[in-house]
């Protein structure tokens, strides 16, 4: 077990084989152990893409030392989080392994597939270095038994099989590892929404850890640790309505390189599933609104009564049969529209047919409209826009579904 003064904070995350850095740490003293649910979500947010945080703070271990600021931490990130940002919280105070475990499995079960997590941990942990193995040490862990010991691989585990799109771990200990991941800082406004479409529409298993092999301090500016300070600091100012986390964490990296000896590191999480994303702030408590591509695809699989249809490969199927959801593949530009049309606010009810690959062959106007005279234009930027391919029973087919586009002001 690794042995630290009272003010350093023992916290491994995920290290080595498994997530390539870690971090995990918290606040002031909780007093008595507690499990404290917190699921207030502002009102009006009836967000597509809810955001969901757990949150977790051990002060009162039982068999190591105590800790003074992980209880405290975990609070005030929660308090940030849905105040600023309306994620639906839950906060563990003092968790024993069958609290963080039970936590994990709820989410695996509960959370829709365009929802993010976010996972905060505050507390002690060890790496055993002749396994190779890094743990969370919740209240109930023994030095001496890894009975309650939770693995970087248990965690993996769970993180993998959330449904979520975007998973973040923002963890703050002791011996994080290091950094696997490059962060841009080269990105220009017009770039910058690009990029956050694109983090969207993939999926995304990273970790953001308070130092890479050192210690860390248990102790910090404004009661907080070292970390928790430079993250809270760094998330309440950033002006953007949306930001990806690695542009967060350069200016997190910043703040606790300049106080402390720690370097903070942000990296994927190995073997998690995770694609090409990037976890993706939003203010406001409205969820993310892409600013530049398509929109969603209004095409929902219904449950059908008994037996179905005899439908052939490369037949035209409703988009409700389909094995699964259409979804865009990447995110595209809309068609820019020019002179008087432009400043005119209007919506596009299109019909979009795809073929056995998804790829569009046809748009036409829905519903009575017309297309104000863009009938080329919108048929010319959809030759690019492409789905995954539409599925019935495991046969390629072609469907259509509707697709409504907002333009103007």
């Amino acid at each position: 077990m690794c042995k630290r003064p009272a003010r350093k904070r023992i916290v491994i995350l995920l290290l080595a084989a498994w997530l390539s850095s870690p971090a995990a740490h918290g606040q002031k003293p909780g007093g008595k152990r507690e499990v404290q649910d917190v699921t207030a979500t502002p009102a009006g947010n009836s967000s597509a893409a809810p955001y969901y945080a757990l949150l977790i703070g051990n002060n009162e271990y039982r068999y190591v030392t105590k800790l003074r600021t992980a209880v405290g931490d975990a609070d005030a990130v929660a308090q940030l989080l849905r105040e600023r940002f309306g994620f639906r919280t839950q906060v563990l105070h003092n968790a024993t392994r069958k609290d963080i475990i039970t936590a994990l499995v709820k989410y695996r079960s509960s959370l829709p597939e365009n929802s993010s997590l976010l996972i905060f941990y505050a507390g002690h942990g060890h790496k055993d270095r002749e396994a190779d193995e890094a743990y969370w040490l919740p209240v109930d862990a023994q030095t001496d038994n890894n009975e309650n010991w939770i693995s970087a691989d248990d965690i993996t585990r769970d993180v993998r099989v959330i449904r979520s799109m975007h998973v973040l771990i923002v963890s703050d200990s002791c011996y994080s590892g290091t950094l696997t991941r490059d962060v841009s800082t080269s990105i220009t406004l017009g770039d910058r929404n690009a990029l956050i479409a694109k983090m969207l529409k993939s999926k995304s298993r990273t970790l953001m850890s308070s130092g890479s092999d050192e210690p860390v301090d248990d102790g910090g500016p404004n009661g907080h640790s070292v970390f928790a300070n430079a993250f809270l600091l760094s998330l309440g100012e950033v002006e953007e309505q949306q930001f990806t986390t690695e542009a967060l964490f350069q200016k997190v990296q910043v703040r606790v390189a300049g106080r402390s000896a720690q370097l903070p590191q942000y990296s994927l999480i190995r073997n998690s599933g995770h694609d090409f994303g990037d976890f993706v702030f939003s203010r406001g408590g409205k969820g993310v609104v892409i600013q530049s591509g398509l929109p969603e695809i209004a095409c929902k699989r219904e449950p059908i009564p008994g037996v179905g249809p005899k439908i052939q490969q490369g037949d035209m199927v409703p988009c409700k049969l389909l094995d699964e959801p259409l979804k865009w593949v990447s995110a595209y530009e809309l068609p820019k529209l020019t002179g008087s049309v432009a400043q005119t606010k209007w919506t596009a009810m299109l019909s979009v047919t795809v073929d056995e690959n998804g790829r569009v062959t046809n748009v036409k106007p829905r519903g009575g409209e017309n297309l104000l005279g863009m009938d080329s234009a919108l048929k010319a930027a959809a030759q690019g826009w492409q789905t995954n391919s539409p599925t019935y029973q495991g046969k390629r087919v072609k469907t259509s579904f509707a697709l409504d586009i907002d333009f103007g002001q």
